[in-house]
């Protein structure tokens, strides 16, 4: 082999190794980006279940109407906050001896969980 095709040759052979790290680098890239944003979307889905078992547990609590619908809204940090990102919505209608309703938690227009509810007002031992 002539010295200068040797040099060519290591030149080609550098060139697409230098490609392949490149490729690579973009595809992890890309996973980890990709891994970063399902992140973020579950946090936003564990605090949604958070905040609409606490509002079930505050409607099971409470002495509801026949109907109603009561809506809060709670900032990232999970507090009650007027301008808060997360609405809390729960809604509630008689039903015999039940009350049936569901709690929803909406970010923006997006409704992130919904729980349904359900509690016997009728006599216990009757």
């Amino acid at each position: 082999m002539k010295k200068g095709q040797s040099v060519t040759s290591f030149y080609v052979e550098s060139l697409l190794l230098v490609v392949v790290f490149v490729c690579i680098l973009l595809a992890l890239t890309s996973v980890f980006g990709l891994g970063r944003r399902e992140s973020v979307k579950a946090g936003f889905l564990t605090n949604a279940v958070t905040l609409a078992q606490n509002a079930a547990d505050g409607f099971f609590l409470e002495e509801a109407e026949d109907n109603g619908e009561k809506e809060t809204r709670y900032a990232a940090d999970m507090t009650p906050d007027p301008a808060g990102e997360f609405l809390v919505r729960v809604e509630w209608r008689k039903d015999g001896d039940m009350i049936r309703g569901e709690v929803t938690v909406f970010r923006g227009e997006d409704t992130l969980y919904t729980l349904p509810l359900a509690r016997y007002t009728g006599e216990v031992g009757a």
